[in-house]
């Protein structure tokens, strides 16, 4: 079964994108037996690529391909997740001025 959701991430402190990186929107499809074997796995990819999870934006829900179909880049990742085992899409964005004391 695939599941899919999605997270609010930024960069660890000690990620070497923390000063370039503000965070990201990730939506994540993993395939697995049930949500909760599902968001362990999530929580350690973000966890092994230097992320920390700011929130949890959606839990863990089946999905099925039709449901992405309208959707190439969901699709994709859909395919990738069955074929691989998991697939994460990060929407990424800068630091802002203001989220920095080196920055006047």
């Amino acid at each position: 079964m695939i599941f899919a959701m999605q997270f609010e991430l930024r960069p660890a402190p000690h990620s070497p994108d923390f000063a370039e990186i503000g965070g990201a929107i990730a939506t994540s499809f993993i395939r697995a037996d049930d949500a909760d074997a599902a968001l362990a796995l999530a929580l350690a990819y973000f966890r092994d690529g230097d992320w920390d999870v700011v929130v949890q934006e959606q839990p863990p829900q089946p999905v099925d391909r039709a449901a992405c179909e309208d959707d190439p880049e969901w699709l994709d990742a859909y395919d990738e997740a069955a074929r691989e085992g998991e697939c994460h899409m990060l929407d990424l964005w800068p630091v802002a001025p203001d989220d920095t004391d080196t920055m006047h």
